[in-house]
């Protein structure tokens, strides 16, 4: 078998959980067009017969406002350690600003890596893409590739292409592995990002996700949850009038944790106050950032 290990590495909200999510057919990674959604590393696992690439999904790199912004960063960072081969994504409609330059800066050293134009489908004009592709080739890339999610010939271009950079070797997860993350943690990015869509206005960065409580029995999955928010002010937002808010989003997480576990899910969703919780080096470590 011939195996490797490949990193997508890019700004904040720019494809990097939704081509994951294409490559695996499932949907893994927690697609949202809020930015800084993905908070963790998470690896999903590509399997075919002869093959296995493990794919890390990292948290968006940006100029931190906080301590959690900084362990944002620093996780992605670490993921491009002992990788076979490195994909940066950047979208067609957006230029590559400072903060592209920064990672690119980052790779520079990395022999295997490959630019991933991503939103190829926001691309009307031939010449966008072309004037794209010469800047990235001024930027040190030399294999570049336009991606469409919704397009399953690029896709299956994109994985022909990482298969080069493989190697003969034991496979790292059980063939009916899809990622390293647990049912309880799926659960608690469902939670968190099913809160943050609702509460996107407000404060979708002040949210938190703890799961006290997940228990699989044969019929169904109970979970019992807390969102944190890092004020008292906020504890309202969540609850809403008449509690209709929280609500809305278990009624919305539980909706897609059954598609995802293909079971009954029994959720309960409390909300509790731990102040600053986002500049708390304590918190932070209690909420694995």
């Amino acid at each position: 078998m011939k195996v490797g290990i490949v990193t997508i590495i890019g700004r904040p909200n720019v494809g990097k959980s939704s081509l994951l999510n294409q490559i695996l057919k499932y949907d893994l990674a927690i697609v949202s067009n809020i930015p800084q959604t993905t908070r963790d590393q998470i690896s999903g696992i590509y399997n075919e017969p002869g093959y296995q690439i493990v794919f890390v999904d990292t948290p968006g790199i940006h100029k931190p406002l906080n301590k959690l912004g900084e362990s944002l960063n620093k996780n992605a960072y670490e993921a491009l350690q002992e990788v076979d081969c490195v994909l940066f994504l950047t979208p067609i409609n957006e230029p590559i600003g400072g903060g592209d330059r920064a990672i690119i800066e980052k790779i520079a050293n990395f022999d295997n890596k490959i630019a991933i134009i991503s939103k190829i489908d926001l691309a009307k004009d031939p010449a966008i893409l072309a004037a794209k592709i010469e800047e990235l080739k001024e930027l040190g890339f030399t294999k570049i590739l336009s991606v469409s999610t919704s397009s399953s010939d690029s896709i299956s271009m994109l994985i022909s292409e990482l298969k080069k950079y493989t190697e003969v070797g034991e496979p790292y997860y059980d063939e009916d592995y899809i990622t390293d993350k647990s049912m309880r943690f799926i659960a608690k990015e469902v939670i968190r990002v099913s809160a943050m869509k609702l509460l996107r206005d407000e404060l979708p960065h002040s949210i938190a996700v703890e799961v006290n409580e997940f228990i699989e029995e044969d019929e169904k999955i109970t979970i019992d949850s807390i969102i944190f928010v890092k004020k008292n002010s906020q504890k309202g937002m969540v609850i809403g009038k008449d509690a209709n808010m929280i609500k809305q989003i278990g009624i919305n997480a539980r909706k897609q944790l059954m598609n995802l576990f293909d079971i009954k899910v029994d959720l309960k969703i409390k909300v509790k106050v731990a102040n600053k919780w986002i500049n708390d080096a304590k918190f932070l470590k209690k909420f694995g950032y």
